[in-house]
Parts: C-alpha cells; structure tokens; sequence
C-alpha cells in the first residue's frame, strides 16, 4: 500500500521537472544564457511601419541586440523614440549611426547600426536623457520615397507650367508666326530667280571691275610720264622765254632800226608764249594731282569725285 508521502513526493518532483521544463523553455527562447546589454535611444523620423517590439538590432548585420519599446516623443512629435538593448561590446562610439533596414519580401523592418572606428570615443549619456542617444539617418526607402515625391511634384508642376504655356492665345500666336513663316518662305521661293539675277550681273560688275585695276598701274604710269613730259616741255619754253627776256634789250635796241613787224613780234608774241608757259604748268600740276588721285583710291575712273560737303550754313 502506497503512503501519503510517496504521493507528496511524487508531488514535488512533478512540480520541480516541470518548472525545470518552462525554464529551459524561456533560456532556449531567449536565445541562451542571459547577457548583459547596454540601453540606448533612437529618435526616428522616417515611419517605423514594420519595426515591432523585439525586432533584432543588428551591427552591420550582425545580431548584437532587440528593440525594447517604440513609443511616440511627447517633446517633439515628429519622432518615433526607440530604446535599443545592444550587447555589451558592441563598438557603439560617437560617429555611428542607426537606420531602418527592410526584408523586400515580408517588409519587416530592423534596427541596423553602422560606422564607427578604433579611433572614434566611445556614445555618452547626455545630460538631459537617460540613455544615449545614436543618431539616425533616413533608410533607403525612405530616401526612394522622398526622391520620388519630389520627381511627382516637379512633374506636376511641369505639366502646369506647359498648360499656362499652351492657352489658347499662346496656341493662336504660335499658329500665326507658323503661317508668316510659310508666307516668307514662299516669297523667298518666288524672288530667288530676281536674286540670280542681281548675283549674275555683280559678278559682272566684280569681273569688270577686277579687268579694269589690273590696268590701273598701267594707266597711272602713263599719267606720270605725261605729267613729267609736259613738266620738261614747260621747263624747256620757261628757258626759251628766258632767252627771249634777256635778249630783248637788244632787241629793244634793233627795235628803232628794225621794221614795224619785230615791234609787234616782241609786243604780242612774247606775252603769249608766258601765257602759254603758264597754262602748261597748270596742266602737268592737274596731271599730278590727278595721277596721285588715282594711285590713292582707283574707284574713281568708275565713279567719279566725291561730292564736297556742305559748309556751314549751307
């Protein structure tokens, strides 16, 4: 016959293997033995849609550590504050940084630390915090997000822009320079064979006037030579009409025993080869200063002198 104590034993070892049971349970789902984490912040603000409690926090995908509590800030709504639980050991120093990593597939959301250094110091408590604070940086969706939201803002706008452009005045301008466009372009079609024309006699007109310089020197040389003989035959009558002059005293003296005629000859002739002498002079200056005129600016055998300019008060 079993005793009353044997059950109560019984008893006890039931109880004591199935807490040994429930506690196995809890270490194994704990991920073993209890380690010693260290607390830290995080202020979001990116949607943290898919982060739940316990979601793992990783050092650049390494498992170190779980989120602890997802809770609005009271002080600044615009943030998500997360406490962090990260492994002892974890190099967290003052230049890294936390940001939301996605699975494509599932969409749940975790904690991924990155940057850092052997040189860097080491987080530390603010003063007006409990925790340290890791700063935060837009995940890459995020990122993706705002850069698409900007591109559809930017497209509408575009689109708004084009249809204040494209009214129906600005449509009616646009047909209007279109239809000048065209005229212009057939009445350009129909002057082309006058423009042949106008081409065909300036390049007759550039052809003659190329034969004509090339016998410009030519010419020029012989209004030189001219212009120097008539200097010469000048020269030679101003000698002749030098010899008269200083053979006329004794001509004055044949004139009392020279006839009636040699008077006349020394009165009117004398006077006449001077006059003539002068008028030769003139004519070889006009030569010159043609021949210079010519050398200086040859369009003038086409052309003509310039017209002089008014005076003052003409």
């Amino acid at each position: 016959m079993i005793s009353k104590s044997s059950y109560a034993v019984t008893g006890v070892f039931v109880l004591v293997l199935g807490v040994i049971f429930i506690w196995g349970v809890l270490w194994i789902s704990s991920g073993g033995r209890p380690l010693d984490f260290d607390r830290y912040l995080v202020y979001m603000t990116d949607s943290v849609s898919g982060l739940n409690v316990d979601a793992p926090v990783k050092y650049r995908g390494v498992d170190v550590g779980k989120v602890e509590q997802i809770t609005i800030d009271m002080d600044n709504l615009e943030r998500i504050r997360l406490l962090i639980q990260v492994r002892q050991g974890t190099p967290v120093t003052v230049d890294t940084v936390a940001n939301l990593d996605y699975q494509i597939l599932t969409g749940i959301a975790s904690i991924n630390l990155s940057g850092g250094n052997m040189d860097s110091a080491r987080l530390m408590k603010p003063e007006n915090e409990d925790y340290p604070v890791i700063a935060a940086r837009p995940s890459i969706f995020s990122s993706l997000d705002l850069t698409l939201s900007d591109l559809l803002n930017n497209l509408m706008q575009t689109s708004s822009r084009l249809n204040e452009l494209l009214n129906e005045q600005n449509r009616a301008n646009v047909s209007r320079t279109l239809e000048n466009v065209a005229g212009l372009t057939t009445e350009f079609a129909n002057q082309s064979s006058k423009l042949d024309v106008i081409i065909e006699n300036l390049s007759a007109t550039l052809e003659n006037t190329r034969t004509a310089s090339v016998g410009f020197p030519a010419l020029i040389d012989q209004f030189s030579e001219s212009a120097l003989a008539i200097t010469r035959m000048a020269d030679q009558i101003s000698a002749i009409g030098g010899n008269l002059a200083s053979a006329s005293d004794g001509i004055d003296q044949a004139v009392a025993r020279s006839s009636e005629d040699v008077v006349e000859f020394t009165g009117s002739t004398l006077p006449e080869i001077a006059a003539m002498v002068s008028e030769l002079r003139l004519v070889s200056e006009n030569l010159r200063r043609m021949s210079e005129a010519l050398a200086e600016d040859p369009s003038l055998l086409l052309y003509g002198a310039p017209e002089p300019r008014p005076g003052p008060g003409e």
